[in-house]
């Protein structure tokens, strides 16, 4: 973590990637969004289960990769438009799950899907948007997720609220939407223990805690890549 932090390098030249077909520079920056070896999973599910818990702290009542919030994809003779036939989507292999984090009632209103994801500023083709605006990779993310199989206008038809929770790989920034969030749960957390006042620091906990499980993360998919 430490020398991801200095921007030391872990070796002295480019290597391949023992992941991926892809190049790891001396870095480690390439770790962060290898699509190989399940790093980008395991980091997913740590900050969904860190939101998970600290929701089910704040009497929320959460539920993990709820179920049945969509409804059946449209068939197309005899499978779904995805191609999965009506005995794998019953099993649940072509479920559509929104939800990575289900709220129940949220800001005293509709319940919530959560839905978790880390992108990097580093990749080539936002590198140079990062660059302008930190905020603008995030922005184009929450935007991909909303649209993405039309995810936000088909949770709005069944009465939910479609959340996209955002956080940027190397600098562990969160986006708009996802900041809003934790200052909500901040003061969902407060209530529930009867202290206002621990608001702030319920929120910077919050974040402070997720940012540790990033960059922990971040760090053993270099170890791994690296061969430390």
């Amino acid at each position: 973590m430490l020398q991801r932090w200095l921007r030391m390098p872990f070796a002295l030249t480019d290597v391949e990637c023992p992941r991926c077909d892809g190049i790891l520079d001396s870095y480690g920056d390439h770790a962060l969004c290898c699509s190989g070896g399940g790093d980008r999973t395991r980091r997913h599910n740590l900050l969904r289960n860190l939101a998970y818990h600290a929701a089910a702290a704040a009497n929320l009542n959460p539920e993990l990769e709820k179920p049945g919030l969509l409804p059946h994809r449209p068939l197309h003779g005899a499978n779904y438009e995805n191609g999965t036939s009506y005995s794998e989507e019953n099993s649940g292999a072509g479920a559509r799950r929104p939800a990575d984090v289900y709220i129940p009632r949220w800001r005293a209103g509709p319940p919530a899907a959560w839905d978790f994801a880390v992108t990097s500023g580093l990749r080539l083709d936002v590198l140079a948007a990062s660059a302008r605006d930190a905020d603008e990779v995030l922005t184009k993310y929450e935007d991909f997720k909303c649209t993405y199989k039309d995810t936000k206008t088909l949770c709005q038809s069944q009465g939910m609220t479609f959340t996209p929770m955002i956080m940027e790989a190397v600098g562990g920034r969160w986006g708009k939407i996802a900041r809003g969030v934790w200052s909500e749960l901040a003061k969902s957390s407060a209530l529930a223990t009867g202290e206002l006042e621990t608001t702030n620091s319920c929120a910077v906990m919050f974040r402070q805690r997720l940012s540790m499980t990033l960059h922990r993360e971040n760090a053993r998919a270099c170890l791994r890549r690296f061969g430390f």
